[in-house]
C-alpha cells in the first residue's frame, strides 16, 4: 500500500511546487522602469508666452519674471498717468472753447488756450507712446521665450572664448632708404571654438 502511496504524494507534491513556481514567476514585477524624457517644446512656450511671464517660467528663467513684469508696470503706468493728464487738459480745452470767460475749470484760468492745446496733445503723444511701448514689451516678452525655448539645450562650455590681446609688430621696409621704420601697433582679437 505505501507503494502506491509514495508515487501519489509524490505526483501531488510535485505538481504542488511547480505551479507555485509558475504563479510566483507571473507575480514578479518588471524592474525595468521606462521612464520618457520629456522634450523642451519651443511651441509651447511660445504659446504659453501669450500670457506674460509663463514663457519665462516654462523655460524655468525665473529671473526674467520681475523684468517682464516691471516692463509692463512702468509703461502701464505711464499710460495710464498720460491719459489722466490728457483728460484734465482736454476738459479745460473745451470748456474753454464752449464756454469762453464763463469757464470755471481751474486749468482753463491758468494757461492760455495755445498753452492748453500744446499740453493736451503733449500727454495725448506720451500717452500713445506709452501704449505703444507696452506692446513692444509683450511682443519681445513672447520673442524672448520663444528664442529661449529654441536654444534650452544649446550648451555654452569653455571651449567658446574670446582672446584681446594688443599687438607690436616691426615695420619691415621694402627698401633700404625708406623712412618707414616705426613698428606698427594694433589689436589681436582671436575667436576659439
Amino acid at each position: 500500500m505505501i507503494r502506491y502511496f509514495i508515487p501519489k504524494v509524490l505526483i501531488i507534491i510535485l505538481t504542488i511546487i511547480f505551479f507555485s513556481s509558475v504563479e510566483a514567476n507571473a507575480q514578479k514585477k518588471d524592474t525595468n522602469v521606462k521612464t520618457e524624457k520629456v522634450m523642451h517644446s519651443p511651441k509651447k512656450a511660445t504659446y504659453l508666452a501669450l500670457v506674460p511671464g509663463l514663457g519665462q517660467i516654462y523655460n524655468r528663467k525665473y529671473w526674467k519674471l520681475p523684468i517682464v513684469y516691471a516692463g509692463f508696470g512702468v509703461t502701464g503706468y505711464l499710460g495710464i498717468s498720460n491719459r489722466t493728464e490728457y483728460k484734465k487738459f482736454n476738459e479745460a480745452y473745451t470748456c474753454l472753447i464752449n464756454e469762453g470767460d464763463d469757464c470755471t475749470n481751474k486749468l482753463s484760468e491758468l494757461y492760455s488756450e495755445d498753452e492748453l492745446v500744446y499740453y493736451r496733445d503733449s500727454y495725448r503723444r506720451n500717452m500713445e507712446l506709452s501704449f505703444i511701448i507696452m506692446g513692444a514689451w509683450y511682443i519681445l516678452q513672447i520673442l524672448d521665450a520663444s528664442v529661449d525655448a529654441h536654444l534650452y539645450y544649446w550648451e555654452v562650455n569653455d571651449d567658446l572664448s574670446v582672446d584681446i590681446q594688443p599687438i607690436v609688430q616691426p615695420n619691415i621696409p621694402l627698401n633700404i632708404n625708406s623712412s618707414f621704420d616705426k613698428p606698427y601697433t594694433g589689436i589681436k582679437v582671436s575667436f576659439k571654438f
